[in-house]
């Protein structure tokens, strides 16, 4: 069976999971990382030296990188489906998964982290409208895209929608002035229909460390 070593909550740990589900995979995970620890062992630096998660093994073969998890899995189990059988829509869904830690997470990430991970009296909330800000101008260029595509790479979900997805699902929840994106409100609205998506992307997160904590572990129980 496939393993996977990573927390619930995990940015990037998510994407694997949601990815899992869509190829309806079966898998054991092991939690780490966050509030449990777990990454500084031997055992697990055996399997990433990085520390960080996520981790799999689909039998003897270990893998890390949340993108190259999911580019293998997507190649691997779904063929034809998270992996497009047409080159150029594999390419696209590739050039998406990429701009979307290239083009996106840079300035929305901070967002995520003021309004989520930091004590609301340690906030700088000028820095939040200005990221934000920046983040919908760069997401203007998505828009752009998605008003004439249902998915990145076309008519149907690809391994390229799944890092995107969880960002945008953090930038509808989040306490923050948006723009009118039509055509990214409507793929999102397709993503929220999805099961998969449902079921690992959206779990609540809080507004602050303490709950953030919380949902972190009850999550792992739920």
């Amino acid at each position: 069976m496939l393993e996977i070593w990573g927390r619930k909550n995990g940015n990037q740990v998510i994407q694997v999971l949601w990815t899992l589900g869509e190829l309806n995979l079966d898998y054991k995970r092991y939690t780490v990382g966050g509030s449990f620890g777990g990454l500084d062992t031997d055992d697990y630096k055996t399997l990433n030296p990085n520390s960080k998660i996520p981790t799999i093994r689909d039998n003897n073969f270990v893998l890390w990188e949340s993108h190259a998890i999911i580019r293998y899995l997507a190649r691997e189990y779904g063929q034809g489906t998270l992996w497009p059988n047409d080159p150029k829509k594999a390419a696209l869904s590739d050039q998406w998964m990429t701009w979307s830690t290239d083009g996106l997470m840079g300035t929305f990430f901070p967002v995520f982290w003021q309004l989520v991970r930091t004590e609301e009296s340690e906030r700088d909330y000028e820095k939040i409208a200005k990221m934000a800000k920046k983040s919908a101008n760069i997401l203007s260029i998505l828009e752009g895209h998605l008003l004439n595509n249902h998915y990145v790479a076309g008519n149907e979900l690809t391994f390229g929608d799944i890092p995107l997805g969880v960002l945008l699902h953090k930038y509808f929840i989040l306490d923050i002035e948006r723009p009118s994106f039509p055509g990214i409100e409507a793929w999102y609205q397709r993503l929220c229909n999805r099961e998969a998506f449902q079921k690992n992307a959206m779990a609540p997160f809080g507004s602050s460390p303490s709950e953030w904590l919380a949902f972190e572990k009850a999550g792992e129980y739920d």
